[in-house]
């Protein structure tokens, strides 16, 4: 008996190999922290909803101008509750009432003759205010201050103040 022979299968035609080949298109920058791009982009920043830092120091500035000795009124509209208050000889002051208290405090202590000021120098997220006051502590001699205060703005509030004193 004859044998029948197993045929192997024929060979498959090689790929035909494209002459001009075309590189993978590349995948677009992923937006967010992992792109390198992304990182040096500037992105907006902000003091949040409400009054805009432009418009309280313009206030602050014509109520310090105006002569008025009550700061509760500018307080009532544009501090915040929770107001962080720091002097240059590095004491702050938590809330309202703190603040409240060491103003008057310093108004007990003085009898304020005059005060201009300057600015308002304004930033993103808030301003800055040159203040020069006459005053006469009790006892004491008429003295020339000057300081810079620099107040934080969120949601149109004043949520910190720092005032820095000098010969400005």
């Amino acid at each position: 008996m004859a044998k029948k022979s197993k045929k192997s299968p024929a060979p498959k035609p090689a790929a035909k190999k494209s002459a001009s080949k075309k590189p993978a298109a590349k995948k677009p920058a992923k937006s967010g922290a992992k792109s390198g791009a992304s990182k040096l982009a500037p992105k907006p920043v902000s003091s949040g909803k409400g009054a805009t830092p432009a418009e309280i120091g313009a206030a602050v500035v014509a109520h310090l101008n105006s002569g008025a000795m009550s700061d509760t009124p500018l307080w009532d509209k544009f501090w915040s509750d929770a107001i962080e208050s720091i002097e240059g000889s590095g004491m702050g002051w938590a809330g309202r009432k703190a603040m409240e208290a060491k103003c008057a405090e310093f108004m007990g202590e003085n009898e304020i003759l005059g005060c201009r000021a300057s600015g308002p120098f304004v930033g993103a997220t808030g301003f800055a205010v040159h203040i020069e006051i006459e005053l006469k502590p009790k006892g004491g001699d008429v003295m020339q201050m000057k300081e810079v205060a620099v107040y934080t703005v969120k949601n149109g509030k004043v949520v910190r103040e720092e005032f820095m004193y000098g010969g400005c």
